[in-house]
């Protein structure tokens, strides 16, 4: 649990950070009121994170032994699939923002990465060859079962539609959480 509250607070931060500063720099983006209130909302998020990883960092068996290492890039894998796949389904959002949602999802991909190095024992390989470009078919394929969802067709037709979708899906996740992870407790000693 202490895993995914910080990463949901820390992903947060960095979805909402973005878009405030993009806004800043492009207001005639800036079409609603509710968009004032981002920083304030980022530097929550942030905070809440900073307890979490205090708890995690607390717990030596959160982060020192081979099962955290493990849940770690289980955790981090799945928020950032989970990211990918909602950026790309509500595109048409961060288009009337003015940003491009692929370039959003690996900005707040990277940069969550980066600072769950700092809690969690290791972080993901993102610079990998393969890891967006797997990244991006889950979120291809999602959107292929959207559509097989919203069709017409009777429900044994739609499921033997999906299923190639789904093992596409699940293939892709085992790859990408067996890209050998980066050692973050090497960083400890590092100033950045």
């Amino acid at each position: 649990m202490l895993y995914t509250v910080y990463l949901s607070e820390k992903i947060g931060y960095w979805r909402y950070i973005i878009i405030y500063r993009h806004l800043e720099h492009h207001p005639e983006h800036h079409f609603y009121p509710l968009f004032n209130y981002f920083e304030s909302w980022c530097q929550d998020e942030n905070r809440h994170g900073d307890i979490f990883k205090a708890l995690v960092r607390s717990q030596p068996q959160l982060w020192n032994t081979w099962k955290s290492r493990l849940w770690s890039r289980f955790f981090l894998l799945t928020v950032f699939v989970t990211h990918s796949l909602t950026v790309q389904e509500r595109h048409t959002f961060y288009e009337m923002l003015g940003l491009d949602p692929t370039d959003f999802d690996a900005e707040v991909i990277r940069k969550t990465n980066e600072t769950a190095a700092r809690a969690f024992p290791v972080y993901l390989n993102v610079d990998h060859p393969q890891f967006f470009p797997r990244l991006h078919r889950c979120s291809d394929r999602n959107l292929q079962l959207k559509a097989i969802d919203a069709a017409n067709s009777p429900k044994l037709l739609k499921w033997l539609r999906k299923a190639p979708h789904l093992l596409g899906i699940v293939g892709d996740f085992l790859r990408l959480y067996w890209i050998t992870p980066l050692d973050a407790e090497q960083l400890r000693g590092e100033i950045h």
